[in-house]
């Protein structure tokens, strides 16, 4: 799901929290699948999760 957030253009910023280290490294782990996150994948993602936020008006 970071991958994700990553890539939306609706999602200005991507807060991640960890109470252990190795936490920390799985979340980073998830820069390693941004290729992974085709166009196709990606709405798959969304029609699943039906949740997709949406750009306001006068952003971006």
């Amino acid at each position: 799901m970071i991958a994700w957030c990553l890539l939306n253009p609706a999602v200005s910023t991507v807060i991640t929290g960890a109470s252990k280290t190795n936490q920390i490294h799985d979340n980073m782990q998830a820069l390693q699948t941004l290729d992974k996150l085709t166009g196709a994948v990606q709405q798959r993602i969304e029609r699943i999760l039906d949740n997709k936020p949406q750009l306001r008006e006068g952003f971006l």
